[in-house]
Formats: C-alpha cells, structure tokens, sequence
C-alpha cells in the first residue's frame, strides 16, 4: 500500500471537515498534502483505495476526487455509499458528488436519501447527502432537495434503539457542508471546474 503514506497525514483532518477547525499552521500542511496526494497519486490507486473497504482510505480519496472534481470514479463512490455500511465514508462521498456536479450525482444523492430517510437508528450521513443536495440545487436553481426538507419527521429517529425519539437538523448539514466548500474554493482554487 504505497498510497497509505499520502492517507496517514490527511484522513483525521477530512474526518467530519475537521480541517475547518485546524490552526492556520496545520492547515497549510493540510492543504499542501491535499495537493500532493492529488498530484502522485494515480488511478490504480484511487481504484486500490475504494476497493479496500477501510473508511481511512475511502474518506481520503472522495476527497482527493471531490478536490478535482473528477467523474470517472462516480459508480464506485455510489457503490460505497449507498449501502451505508461504514460511518465517516458516506461523509466525503456525498462531497466528492457534489463537486462532480453532474445528473448522476443528483441521482445517487437523491436515491441515498430516499433508502435511508426517515432516519431510524442509523444516522450516519445523512446530514451529508441532503448538504450536497441542497448545495447542488442552489448552484443550478433546482428544488431535488425539496422533498427530504419538507417533512421534518424524515429527520428523526431512536439513535442505537434507545426509546428517546432525537432529531437531525438539516439545516445544520446545509450550514457545514457549505463551509466545506467554500473552504475548498478558497484553498484549492486551481482545481474549480478543472474535469467539470
């Protein structure tokens, strides 16, 4: 696994946008990792990364796609995402679809929400889909979110069965996930609109 060394200085940072709050020092090794991940790292591996089924490496490179923006790898980010079987991954490639910003994207994000909307015990990344959704739907003046937000019981659920019914807040997603954007346009302007 000669890509993990590329993986190692970034995944703890990408978990959740923790990037978003690192000091200016660690984000400009953050940034520079970024960069260099993109820059050596080839297909094979991105393929080696999805394929391993670790959500260290999986994270790592839907944000390595979601920073080029590059489709080529969207049916096994859909693969990867829709079974939700690991937390944290689903995070970066609800990210890495927003940036690809194509119908399929639209598609998977919409179809991911749909399975697993009403939130139930399983919260994972729910908060994610619907901040790449509506993100997506601002951009190009569309309304595919609409049908999630409406209805606020799709939003809660018995986290891990307890008998106490909680509740996601969407548009605590939207808020977050707009700053991981606006973060990526400013850090990474070079890559905006590069396979787009």
């Amino acid at each position: 696994m000669e890509y993990y060394s590329y993986i190692q200085p970034l995944y703890l940072n990408i978990l959740s946008g923790n990037f978003l709050g690192v000091n200016c020092k660690n984000v400009d090794t953050f940034v520079e990792s970024t960069k260099l991940a993109v820059e050596k790292l080839t297909d094979r591996d991105f393929i080696k990364m999805y394929s391993s089924g670790n959500w260290r490496e999986r994270i790592t490179v839907s944000w390595l796609c979601g920073i080029r923006g590059i489709p080529d790898y969207i049916n096994l980010i859909e693969k990867s995402l829709i079974p939700s079987r690991t937390c944290y991954s689903g995070q970066f490639h609800c990210f890495a679809l927003a940036r690809i910003e194509n119908a399929n994207s639209v598609r998977i994000l919409r179809s991911y929400l749909d399975l697993y909307l009403p939130v139930g015990d399983n919260f994972f990344d729910r908060l994610w889909a619907i901040g790449a959704l509506q993100w997506l739907d601002t951009k190009h003046g569309t309304d595919n979110s609409k049908i999630h937000l409406e209805n606020s019981d799709l939003w809660k659920g018995n986290y891990r069965g307890s008998k106490e019914v909680t509740s996601l807040n969407p548009d605590l997603g939207i808020i977050h996930f707009k700053k991981v954007i606006e973060f990526v346009d400013f850090y990474f302007p070079d890559y905006a609109n590069s396979h787009r």
